[in-house]
């Protein structure tokens, strides 16, 4: 399962997807990732949530975003859910390339299991109509 929250700068996604974190890492017995761009944050997150900062990688394309996650899940077959803080910014794409991105990243989270929470900064009316499904009211 994915769920996208979208929204212009500023509107609240990174508090969202952080107490949304938080808030599962009290209950779940399995293992969550938080991928965010840079360590800003890393003090508002669970100390039981791994923090993995893209501006670590050479990351330049959406492919090497996804081979990357897809490497991450592989190394841990205890992940729960992955949360995504800006998936622009860490995949390096704009919404009009978006689409098939999530559209993979979808197809992993059914074959593994593993849910996948995006904040993606844009209206929520530009996301590709693939996505629409996945947004989270």
């Amino acid at each position: 399962m994915i769920q996208i929250i979208a929204g212009l700068q500023g509107a609240g996604k990174t508090r969202s997807l952080i107490d949304l974190a938080n808030q599962e890492a009290k209950t779940t017995k399995g293992h969550l990732v938080y991928v965010d761009a840079d360590s800003s944050h890393i003090l508002q997150l669970n100390h039981d949530i791994r923090l993995i900062k893209t501006d670590e990688y050479p990351l330049v394309k959406p492919e090497e975003f996804f081979g990357f996650v897809c490497g991450v899940l592989s190394q841990d077959y205890d992940i729960v859910t992955v949360y995504v803080d800006g998936l622009l910014k860490n995949a390096k794409t704009d919404i009009s390339k978006a689409g098939g991105l999530i559209e993979k990243i979808c197809a992993v989270s059914e074959h593994t299991g593993v849910n996948f929470i995006i904040s993606v900064c844009c209206d929520p009316a530009d996301l590709p109509e693939s996505a629409r499904p996945y947004l989270k009211n």
